[in-house]
C-alpha cells in the first residue's frame, strides 16, 4: 500500500524480538487459500505486477507470452505469488468496448502464496486473472526476445495448462513472430525500474588477522552470479535498507568466522569488499561459527526513535533481496520501548518466510537478565503475519485499487506455557495476539482472607488476549474479565472495559462497562449497626455502561446510561469505593444540542429501574438554555432556562430487612406527571472605577400536575440584586530567600460581593423534590441517620434543601434542581488572596501560587427566617501554603453558629520526598448535632529500595475515642512480577483481613497496580 510504512521489513531477527514480548493469550482465525488444483479467476482494476530476476518474451498473434526465471513474484490486489519459475500469456482485449487484459499464468518449483488470511506452499499451480489497468513489469536480469517454445519449462506449462482446462482451446503448435531488427514487438508488459542504493561492505573480522578469499563465476545459474568464499572471521556491513518503502533508514552488521556470498556478476567478475546495489540485486549469505548480528534502525512504531538489537548464533542463511532468513541455535537480544524492558528470545530454528511472514520454532523468550532465567514463555511455534489495516477513514489507493492504511503485525503461538524456574505455570494450545499487545492475558491474581468474604481467590484477565480477538480497529480498547471466588459468599464472574475511538466521519466518541454476578450465600456486612444484613436475593450482581458520542459538525452530544443493581445493598458491599464516590446507577439517553456560543438545548429520556433509590423518571424532558444573549446593542445580556416534561417521580421502597434503619426522605413521594418551569434573568453590567458593577433580576414561573399533597401546583418566584468585584495588588521584588525558594513576591488580592432579594409564591415544604440533588450514598445516610442519630425527626438545621437555599444552589437561572429556592434575603461576601513567586531558570521563570486563603461568609438580614436566628452563617475558609516543591501546609474550615449548625475545620501536611515517596498526616472535625469527631489519618507511600516498596494508612477518632481502621502493604518488586502482602482492619465493620496480590508485569500494561503504587518507579512496568 502506498505510504505504508513497516517496520519488520529489516532483514531476519528484528521481528523476532517483537514476537518475543507477546506471548501469551487464545486465539481463533480461519485460514483460506487458494487451490492449486483449479483454476481460479480473479478480476480487479489495480495493476498486476511482476517480477523475476530474468525474462524472455515474444508473441503470437494477439497474445504476449513471457518465460520468468529465479524468485518471480506476482502481486494481485491483496494476493502474491512467489515460485522460481513462471510462464504467463496475455492477451490483448477482445473489442474496444472491452478494456480488460486476460492472464493465464502458470508457477512451478516453491510456490509461495501470501493473503491477508495466511500463507501457503505448492509444487506448482496455474490461475487466471483479468484486469482494466495493465501489467507492470520489473526484470533485474536482461531480457531476451526470442522465442522459448522449445523450453522445458514452457512444454511443462502446456502439458499443465491442457490438462487442467478440460475443455476449450488446446496448443497444439506455436507460431514464432519473428520482429523486425529495428522494431522490437508490441507487448503489453510495461518495464518498470527500481531505485535505491544499498551498500555492501566486506571487512576482516579481526585487523589482526586478515581473511581469506575465493571469488568465482557461477555460470549453472540463471542469471549468472558471483560466488565468494570467506574463511578466517568475516565482518558484513549492509546499510541503506529498506524498510517499508523508506530507504537508507536502517543497518545490519554481520559477523562470522566463515561466510558464502552470493551476488550478481560484476562487470570486471572480481570481488570487490565495497559494492553498491539495487535494493532488487541479489545478496546472499551464508554464516557460520560465532555469528554474532549487531542491527541500528529507526522505527517509526515506537516514534522513531533509535533501536539497536543483538543476535547470537552458529548458522545463519540470509537473502538481503527476498527478506528471507533462517537462522540456527540463536538468541536474540533488544530493548523493546513500548515494553520499557530488555527481550531475550531463544529458538532451536528462526525462520523469515518472506517480508511479512515469521516463524520461530521450539522457542523461549524473557525479560530476564539472568544467564537461567527466573521465568519464561517457552512455545513450539511462533508465526508472525503483517496484515494491513484501516481506519474508517482510509482513502483508496488510485495504485492499487485497495484501502490505504497501516500493517498491523498478529502472532500466533503454538503449544505456549509460561515456566517459572522449571515450573510450568500454565499451558495453552493455541494463542493470536497483535505484536504491540506486550502482555499475556493475566492481569493479576489476589488472595485473602477476611471475616466479610472469607478466603478469598481473585483473578483478571485480558478478554482480548485470552479469546485471540484482535482489537476492533480505531479503538482504544481496554476489555477485561474477572473469576472470583469467596468461601463465605461463593463463586463470583464479571467482566469490564472502555473504549475510545473516531468513527468514519471523524466524531469522538467513547465509553465504559461493567458486568459482575455472584451466587452471595452469605450476609452483608456494612458496618456499624449493620454487620448481619440477610441479601434480598442470593442472584446479585450489576450491569453498568456508559456511552458519549461526539458529532462535531453538528455541534451535537449523544449520551447513553445504563444502570441496574440486583438489589438495595450490592453495590455497598461488593464496590463500596464506586458506591462512595462515583455517579449514581442510571438508564438514560441524552441528547444535547449547542446551536451557536448563546443557545443550547437537550432532550432527555430517563427510566426508573432500581427501585430501592429515590429517582425520577423523564419520558421525556426537554431544556433550552440562552447565556448572556446581548439586548439593546449589549447594554443588558439575557440568560434563560425552559423546561418541559412528562416526568414519573418515585421514593425509594423501604428495605425488607427490618434491621437495615430505613425513614423514608420526606422530600420524596410517588407522583406523576407534567411538569414545567422557565426562567429568565436580564442584568446590566457596567465599571464604577475600578469596581465591576452588575444589577440584575430573575423571574421564574413554574407547574407540576403532582405533588407531595397529590394536587397540582404552580409557583412564581423572582429575585434581583447587584453583584460586585474589584481587584488590586502589589508587588514586593525586594523579597528574596532560599529557604522558603522566593524570588520576589506578589500579593493579589479579589473582593466579589452579591445581594439578593427573592420571592416565592409557594414554601419549599409544599414542592416535592423532582430534581435529585444528592447522591444515593448520602440519601442512603440520610434514611438511616434520621433513625439513627435524631430518633426518627430529622432537625431543620440538618435537612439537606433548607442548607441548599441558604447557600444558593438552587436560585441561578442554569441550577439544575430550581424546587430548592424560598423567600430570602442575603448578603454574601469573599475574599481571595495569591502569594505569588517566580520559579524555575532565569531564562524561563513561571509564577507559582506560594500561598493562598479564600474567605467567605453570609449575612442574612432576616436571620430568623433564612438562618435559624444567626445573622452570620456559612463562614467558611480555605488555605494552602506550598511551603517547596513537595512540601505544602493545607487548612480549611466551614462553620454555622445556630445550635446543631456544622463546625468542619482540617488541617494537614503533605509531602513528596522526590520521586520514591510522598506522606500525609492531617486532622478533621465533623461536628453537628450529636455528631462530635475529631479523626486523625496519616499515610504513607515510600520505594524502599529498587526491590521494596511499602503503603500504610491509619485513622483515629479522638472526638468518639475510637479506632477507625489501619492498613499496611508490602510489595516485593520482582524481576516479572510484583508481589504484595498486606494486612488491614476496618473498625466500623470489625473486619481484620490479610491480602497477597500478584501482579504479571511481562507487558506494556504500565501504570496498572491493584495497589495503586504504579506512580512509584521500583513497580513500572
Amino acid at each position: 500500500m502506498a505510504g505504508n510504512k513497516h517496520p519488520l521489513r529489516i532483514g531476519w531477527f528484528m521481528p523476532f524480538c517483537v514476537a518475543a514480548v507477546a506471548v501469551v493469550g487464545v486465539a481463533m482465525r480461519l485460514c483460506l487459500f487458494v487451490s492449486a488444483d483449479e483454476s481460479v479467476p480473479f478480476s480487479t482494476s489495480a495493476p498486476i505486477q511482476i517480477s523475476a530476476d530474468w525474462c524472455q518474451e515474444w508473441q503470437e498473434q494477439n497474445t504476449t507470452i513471457a518465460l520468468f526465471r529465479g524468485t518471480c513474484r506476482l502481486v494481485h490486489g491483496d494476493r502474491t505469488f512467489v515460485a522460481n519459475n513462471m510462464v504467463v500469456w496475455v492477451r490483448k482485449p477482445m473489442s474496444a468496448e472491452d478494456s480488460r487484459q486476460r492472464l493465464t499464468v502458470y508457477l512451478e518449483d516453491s510456490v509461495e502464496v501470501q493473503e491477508l488470511n495466511g500463507t501457503r506452499t505448492e509444487n506448482s499451480m496455474w490461475l487466471e486473472l483479468n484486469t482494466s489497468a495493465g501489467v507492470a513489469l520489473s526484470v533485474r536480469g536482461r531480457i531476451a526476445d526470442h522465442s522459448g517454445q522449445d523450453d522445458p519449462m514452457f512444454q511443462r506449462a502446456i502439458h499443465r495448462r491442457e490438462g487442467s482446462e478440460r475443455v476449450g482451446l488446446r496448443q497444439t503448435q506455436m507460431t514464432v513472430a519473428t520482429p523486425q531488427a529495428s522494431t522490437p514487438p508490441e507487448s503489453v508488459l510495461t518495464l518498470q525500474q527500481t531505485s535505491g542504493l544499498r551498500r555492501v561492505r566486506v571487512s576482516p573480522r579481526s585487523f589482526a588477522m586478515p581473511f581469506n578469499v575465493q571469488s568465482s563465476i557461477s555460470d549453472n545459474s540463471t542469471p549468472r552470479e558471483m560466488v565468494t568464499i570467506i574463511t578466517g572471521g568475516v565482518n558484513v556491513l549492509v546499510d541503506g535498507i529498506v524498510i517499508g518503502g523508506e530507504e537508507g533508514i536502517g543497518a545490519i552488521d554481520l559477523s562470522a568466522d566463515r561466510a558464502v556470498i552470493w551476488t550478481d556478476a560484476t562487470d570486471n567478475e572480481q570481488f570487490s569488499q565495497e559494492t553498491l546495489q539495487r535494493p532488487d540485486s541479489k545478496l546472499q549469505m551464508y554464516l557460520e561459527g560465532n555469528i554474532v548480528v549487531r542491527q541500528q534502525l529507526q522505527l517509526t512504531q515506537f516514534g522513531g526513535q533509535e533501536v539497536r538489537n543483538k543476535v547470537t548464533a552458529e548458522r545463519a542463511f540470509y537473502d538481503g533481496r527476498e527478506n528471507r532468513a533462517l537462522i540456527l541455535d540463536a538468541e536474540l537480544q533488544s530493548y523493546v520501548p513500548k515494553l520499557d524492558a530488555a527481550v531475550r528470545i531463544r529458538a532451536e530454528r528462526l525462520r523469515q518466510n518472506s517480508a511479512q511472514s515469521y516463524h520461530a520454532q521450539n522457542a523461549w523468550f524473557t525479560t530476564s537478565n539472568y544467564g537461567k532465567p527466573g521465568y519464561r514463555v517457552q512455545a513450539s511455534d511462533i508465526f508472525l503475519e503483517s496484515r494491513p489495516t484501516h481506519s474508517p477513514t482510509s482513502l483508496m489507493d488510485p495504485q492499487t485499487g485497495q484501502l490505504a492504511g497501516d500493517e498491523q503485525t498478529r502472532i500466533t503461538v503454538l503449544n505456549s506455557q509460561l515456566v517459572v524456574g522449571d515450573v510450568p505455570l500454565f499451558y495453552l494450545p493455541k494463542l493470536s495476539f497483535l505484536a504491540d499487545d506486550y502482555s499475556i492475558p493475566l492481569i493479576g491474581v489476589d488472595g485473602g482472607d477476611d471475616r466479610i468474604f472469607g478466603a478469598k481467590l481473585r483473578t483478571r484477565w485480558d478478554a482480548f488476549q485470552l479469546f485471540g480477538l484482535q482489537r476492533p480497529e480505531g479503538l482504544d480498547a481496554n476489555w477485561a474479565l474477572s473469576g472470583d471466588y469467596l468461601s463465605q459468599r461463593g463463586p463470583a464472574i464479571g467482566t469490564d472495559g472502555k473504549y475510545g475511538g473516531i468513527d468514519a466521519f471523524g466524531n469522538i466518541f467513547g465509553g465504559t462497562g461493567l458486568a459482575y454476578y455472584i451466587n452471595d450465600s452469605g450476609d452483608d456486612n456494612l458496618g456499624s449497626d449493620r454487620r448481619a444484613l440477610a441479601p434480598e436475593t442470593t442472584n446479585r450482581g450489576i450491569l453498568q455502561g456508559q456511552h458519549r458520542h461526539f458529532f462535531e459538525q453538528s455541534n451535537l452530544t449523544l449520551d447513553a446510561e445504563v444502570g441496574i443493581a440486583s438489589d438495595r445493598n450490592f453495590r455497598e458491599q461488593y464496590r463500596r469505593r464506586e458506591f462512595d464516590s462515583d455517579m449514581d446507577l442510571e438508564t438514560l439517553v441524552n441528547a444535547r444540542q449547542v446551536f451557536d456560543e448563546n443557545w443550547q438545548g437537550s432532550l432527555l429520556a430517563r427510566s426508573t429501574i432500581n427501585e430501592f433509590e429515590n429517582n425520577t423518571a423523564w419520558l421525556p424532558r426537554g431544556d433550552l438554555y440562552s447565556l448572556g444573549e446581548p439586548l439593546l446593542g449589549g447594554l443588558l445580556n439575557w440568560s434563560s432556562h425552559t423546561s418541559a416534561a412528562f416526568a414519573s417521580l418515585h421514593q425509594a421502597d423501604a428495605p425488607t430487612n427490618p434491621n437495615d434503619a430505613f425513614t423514608p426522605l420526606s422530600y420524596y413521594t410517588d407522583a406523576s406527571g407534567l411538569v414545567a418551569m422557565s426562567r429568565h434573568e436580564v442584568e446590566m453590567p457596567f465599571s464604577l472605577g475600578p469596581i465591576k458593577v452588575a444589577p440584575y433580576a430573575m423571574g421564574e414561573a413554574a407547574f407540576w400536575s403532582d405533588g407531595l399533597t397529590a394536587q397540582s401546583i404552580d409557583r412564581f418566584y423572582g429575585r434581583g440584586g447587584i453583584r460586585a468585584s474589584t481587584q488590586f495588588g502589589r508587588v514586593f521584588p525586594q523579597v528574596q530567600s532560599d529557604i522558603f525558594n522566593l524570588s520576589g513576591l506578589t500579593h493579589k488580592v479579589v473582593l466579589d460581593a452579591d445581594y439578593s432579594y427573592s420571592e416565592s409564591s409557594r414554601d419549599l415544604s409544599e414542592i416535592a423534590q423532582w430534581n435529585e440533588f444528592d447522591d444515593d450514598a448520602q440519601e442512603r445516610f440520610r434514611e438511616r441517620m434520621v433513625t439513627t442519630e435524631f430518633s426518627g425527626t430529622l432537625p431543620n438545621q440538618l435537612d439537606p434543601r433548607f442548607y441548599a437555599v441558604r447557600t444558593g444552589a438552587g436560585s441561578n437561572v442554569t441550577s439544575p434542581y430550581h424546587e430548592l429556592v424560598d423567600n430570602q434575603q442575603v448578603l454574601r461576601l469573599g475574599m481571595r488572596q495569591r502569594l505569588q513567586t517566580k520559579v524555575g531558570p532565569p531564562e524561563r521563570q513561571r509564577l507559582k501560587d506560594w500561598m493562598t486563603l479564600d474567605l467567605g461568609l453570609s449575612y442574612f438580614p432576616d436571620a430568623n427566617r433564612d438562618n435559624f436566628g444567626n445573622d452570620i452563617g456559612l463562614v467558611s475558609s480555605r488555605y494552602v501554603w506550598n511551603v517547596g516543591d513537595r512540601t505544602s501546609i493545607i487548612a480549611g474550615s466551614l462553620y454555622d453558629f445556630f445550635d446543631n449548625g456544622q463546625q468542619l475545620w482540617h488541617c494537614g501536611v503533605q509531602s513528596q520526598r522526590s520521586l520514591r515517596g510522598s506522606m500525609y498526616v492531617g486532622l478533621r472535625q465533623v461536628k453537628t448535632g450529636s455528631i462530635n469527631s475529631q479523626i486523625v489519618t496519616a499515610s504513607y507511600g515510600y520505594t524502599m529500595s529498587p526491590k521494596w516498596v511499602s503503603t500504610m494508612s491509619t485513622a483515629f477518632d479522638f472526638g468518639e475515642g475510637q479506632n477507625r481502621g489501619q492498613s499496611l502493604t508490602v510489595t516485593r518488586v520482582g524481576e516479572w512480577l510484583l508481589f504484595h502482602v498486606g494486612a488491614n482492619y476496618d473498625a466500623s465493620q470489625n473486619n481484620p483481613g490479610i491480602m497477597l496480590s500478584i501482579e504479571p508485569k511481562l507487558g506494556g500494561r504500565s501504570g496498572y497496580s491493584a495497589n495503586q503504587l504504579s506512580s512509584l518507579p521500583g513497580i513500572q512496568n
